[in-house]
């Protein structure tokens, strides 16, 4: 089925917004108030997205809802697209989901990026009462399902996961198409329906560099090989930055990048370490030292974050980056300082940067 087009963007710009509880005195309320806020100057400086994490039962995300925020975001924005990234549609009837994108669409005039995944943690879906070992088959069931729903107005299926009569749907998305589509999974089956969609894959670069993360793209290549995608293949990436030039503000950006790098590895153990909600960051076989972060990672100056970052789209040749600057734990005004140097020091050197690198292609 089509999806809507984002012709005249052949490079976009996101910011991530997981909304986590980094320190002991953080509330949520103030978390989401910041995500709104940081949004609303994103917008202002020029990015083309915001992305919402969906996560449950941690203090890794106080976001249980990424349509809800996007919801509130557009209320507040008009230019800037919004979406949820990602959707763990196997938690959510994927008729719930299909209307609540279709109210998404309609009331920010068709702004819509949809991300889809299958999840990975297994304690959210034992406290959800969903089976772990269902989430591909649930996950392409009900893409098809949200599919139905928003090109056609009806939807009637009979599969293995969800058993639908024909039921009618009142709204749909403004255009009648799927909104841009992302999918966070290198699992052949989801790739190859993320082909037939016509989706951009994502990955998650985070503290990595470019190098390293060559793996990765491959082994997402294969897969979309393997399923006929066209080439050059879109890739999504998400990679965790902080614009500073203060010594203190870099050192605690990286011990911040470092528990995130912890706390995502732990969210896939059975049960994560907790103290109640909040995760307990355990150190890794082969984490980085804060000194590595410091030089390799994308922690500095504005003109070192812009030089790898242009190094890396020559490597990786993606066509969206998701960028996620709020983990340092440092106060709001500090993360908004690094907020405003990228999108006023950096960004345009990254639009610049792609310019002359499509020109090239």
């Amino acid at each position: 089925m089509p999806q809507r087009s984002m012709a005249g963007a052949e490079m976009q710009f996101a910011l991530f917004n997981l909304m986590s509880l980094n320190h002991a005195g953080e509330q949520p309320a103030a978390v989401l108030a910041n995500a709104v806020r940081q949004v609303r100057m994103a917008e202002e400086l020029g990015f083309d997205a915001a992305w919402f994490a969906e996560h449950h039962f941690s203090s890794a995300s106080v976001c249980a809802s990424p349509l809800m925020m996007a919801m509130h975001c557009a209320a507040v924005t008009r230019r800037i697209r919004l979406g949820p990234a990602v959707v763990v549609l196997p938690l959510h009837h994927p008729l719930r989901v299909a209307q609540e994108v279709a109210m998404l669409d309609q009331i920010s005039g068709g702004r819509v990026l949809l991300g889809f995944g299958p999840g990975h943690q297994p304690h959210e879906f034992r406290s959800l009462g969903v089976p772990l070992e269902s989430r591909y088959d649930r996950l392409l069931e009900g893409w098809d399902i949200v599919e139905q729903a928003l090109t056609t107005g009806r939807v009637r299926h009979l599969g293995a996961q969800y058993r639908i009569e024909d039921t009618p749907v009142v709204a749909r998305t403004l255009s009648g198409a799927m909104p841009p589509m992302f999918v966070a999974s290198a699992t052949p089956a989801v790739l190859a329906r993320a082909v037939r969609a016509g989706a951009t894959p994502m990955i998650s670069q985070g503290y990595r560099t470019g190098a390293q993360a060559v793996a990765m793209r491959e082994g997402i290549l294969a897969a979309w090989r393997a399923a006929g995608g066209p080439e050059p293949m879109p890739l999504g990436i998400q990679r965790y930055l902080f614009v500073t030039e203060d010594a203190a503000e870099a050192r605690q950006a990286a011990e911040g990048m470092l528990n995130l790098a912890r706390n995502t590895l732990s969210l896939r153990n059975e049960t994560p370490p907790r103290d109640g909600a909040r995760l307990r960051p355990v150190p890794f076989e082969g984490e980085p030292s804060i000194d590595w972060l410091l030089e390799h990672g994308l922690i500095g100056a504005p003109e070192k974050v812009a030089a790898q970052l242009a190094a890396d789209m020559r490597l990786l040749r993606p066509t969206h980056y998701s960028l996620y600057m709020g983990f340092s734990g440092l106060p709001a005004p500090a993360v908004e300082r690094a907020l405003r140097r990228f999108g006023e020091e950096v960004l345009p050197r990254l639009r610049e940067a792609a310019s002359r690198q499509a020109l090239a292609a």
